[in-house]
């Protein structure tokens, strides 16, 4: 009885195969273009640099384990990491929950502070960042997450879109309504930092 494989499905070439312990060279390049925007959206959803730095390591260690899994024909690779670290930012939050430790500290956010001139306009802003950060997770998840991937990944309402499979109106009443929520919960000047992004 002879056997025949079934073809792969058109776009989806195999994946050569590598040696054991060499990372696969497409999986360097999106950690070389992608890791900058998923530590941001990571950053602007946990309370500090080196929490940010932890989960964004464990983003793409569980991307790199199911790395063949990968589908383009479902998500960009920028779409499918900023999946995978939704999902770690979730364990992580949830990890914190359990322990009680979910309180923002004005000195473990030092890499929010821009230039600015005086240590009093940096002591008024760093204010600013944690009445923000502590006012967006009052909000609701779909609040938090779109404005996460706003302001924390930078990325436009069509990729955001695309993250969220709604359409760019959507994203943008979303934005909108996120914002006047934020701003109801934290007052407006607080949030003339996120314009300063």
């Amino acid at each position: 009885m002879r056997i025949e494989r079934e073809a792969a499905p058109r776009g989806t070439e195999p994946r050569p195969l590598r040696r054991e312990g060499e990372l696969p060279g497409d999986f360097e390049a999106w950690y070389e273009e992608y890791q900058s925007a998923v530590y941001r959206y990571v950053r602007f959803r946990v309370a500090t640099r080196e929490a940010a730095e932890d989960v964004t390591s464990v983003v793409f260690m569980k991307a790199l384990r199911s790395f063949d899994r990968y589908d383009a024909r479902r998500a960009s690779p920028k779409t499918w990491l900023l999946r995978i670290a939704r999902n770690a930012v979730t364990d992580h939050m949830r990890s914190l929950k359990r322990r009680g430790s979910l309180h923002v500290s004005l000195d473990r956010i030092p890499d929010l502070v821009a230039d600015v001139p005086s240590h009093e306009e940096r002591v008024i802003r760093q204010e600013r960042i944690q009445r923000l950060l502590n006012g967006a997770r009052t909000l609701r998840k779909a609040d938090q997450e779109v404005l996460s991937l706003r302001y924390g990944s930078g990325l436009a309402n069509p990729e955001i879109a695309e993250h969220l499979g709604i359409s760019n109106n959507a994203v943008a009443v979303r934005l909108h309504r996120a914002l006047k929520r934020l701003r109801a919960s934290v007052g407006r000047d607080a949030t003339e930092t996120i314009d300063d992004r």
